[in-house]
Order: structure tokens, then C-alpha cells, then sequence
């Protein structure tokens, strides 16, 4: 249904209104990455007319850095919460797997997000990875022999990964029809989640 742009004047309405848009661009990325998702349609799906978005984000880049932020603190609790019991390697790969746009992010934060944004907006983004990272340090070493420097290498290499992974394993319908039609380079479609829990125990053993 069409909507009806309106501004927001209160404090309520502002926070009402950023949160609409970092729903709907959650909304929007979740099915199809985030790489084809436009401001534009972000504000639509979010009742703001696109010129009114530059009141609350920056851009488009600012939105998704905001999501990174949040997921960050989510994959941080999750590790945290998580019965020892399952390994860590397991772990770690396992509430990854559980974030898909948390892994698509991961790969465009360095690569794009924290480029096209103001250094007000990425030092946002770095202080709450940052103490998003410390909880991962505090369970990692917790549940484990590692030490928080192989903890923080161990936490580096893996997101890493998956960042690069989760690219690989979901393909544009392009590649993936390439892939379905060529043997010889089916290879290359892999399976993320074993895939990286194969990685994060090679990781964890060596460290």
C-alpha cells in the first residue's frame, strides 16, 4: 500500500523512524543480500520518503555499518550463552551460520561500508565491535586453553573467513547456474557450514 510521508519532529519519532530503517533494510537484505538492496527501496519499505532519510543515516553505507554494529553485539551474547559443552569450534562456526546478514556484512564492512561513510560513523561502528569483541575474548578464553592474543587471532581469522565464505556459498543466480551447468567448476559452490566448521577447528588446534 502506498505510503504517507511524514516527518518526524519528537525524539520518540526520530528513534521510531531510525529503527523502521534499519528494519526494513534487515528486511530487505535478509533474502537477497545486501549488495542489491538501494536506499530507495529501503525508505519506501520503511515509510520514509528517500529525501528524509539523510536526517537520520548518512547513506546507505551508514544503515547497513549501523546493522554490522548490531550484529556484532548479537554473535558476541550468542557465543557467550552458548552450553560449553558444544566445542568452540562448533560454537564459533555454528551462531555464525545463525547470522546470515551478520556473514554477508562481514564482508563488505572493510570493503565498502567503512569507506563510504563519515569517521564519526565508523568510530561508532569500532567502539561497539570492540566491546562486542571483548565478551567473545572473555568466553573464548573461559571455555578453552587459548590465550586472549589467540582468542583475538582466532576471532580475526573466522570472521574473516566466513565473511569470504558466505560470498562463495551463495552466488548470484549467474554463477550459480554456471555452477549447476559445469562440473569442472562446481567446486567451487561450497557448503558453508561445514566448510567453516572444518576451518575453525584447524584454526582452534593450531592456535
Amino acid at each position: 500500500m502506498p505510503h504517507t510521508f511524514q516527518r518526524a519532529r519528537s525524539t520518540e519519532a526520530k528513534e521510531e523512524r531510525i529503527a523502521a530503517l534499519l528494519a526494513a533494510a534487515r528486511s530487505l537484505a535478509a533474502p537477497q543480500g545486501l549488495r542489491t538492496v538501494t536506499l530507495t527501496e529501503i525508505a519506501q519499505a520503511a515509510g520514509v520518503h528517500v529525501s528524509g532519510v539523510r536526517r537520520y543515516f548518512g547513506s546507505r553505507e551508514e544503515i547497513f555499518l549501523t546493522l554490522a554494529a548490531e550484529e556484532w553485539t548479537a554473535w558476541a551474547q550468542a557465543v557467550a550463552t552458548r552450553p560449553s559443552g558444544d566445542g568452540l569450534a562448533a560454537t564459533l562456526a555454528g551462531t555464525l551460520a545463525e547470522r546470515p546478514l551478520f556473514c554477508d556484512l562481514l564482508a563488505h564492512v572493510p570493503l565498502s561500508l567503512e569507506r563510504e561513510v563519515s569517521a564519526e560513523a565508523v568510530r561508532d561502528y569500532k567502539l561497539t565491535a570492540l566491546t562486542a569483541l571483548e565478551v567473545l575474548l572473555d568466553a573464548i578464553t573461559r571455555g578453552s586453553d587459548l590465550s586472549r592474543e589467540s582468542a583475538q587471532d582466532l576471532v580475526a581469522a573466522v570472521t574473516s573467513i566466513a565473511g569470504s565464505l558466505w560470498q562463495i556459498a551463495h552466488p548470484p543466480a549467474t554463477l550459480a547456474r554456471l555452477y549447476a551447468e559445469d562440473e569442472r567448476v562446481a567446486h567451487a559452490a561450497s557448503d558453508f557450514t561445514p566448510r567453516l566448521t572444518r576451518l575453525t577447528e584447524a584454526l582452534v588446534r593450531g592456535l
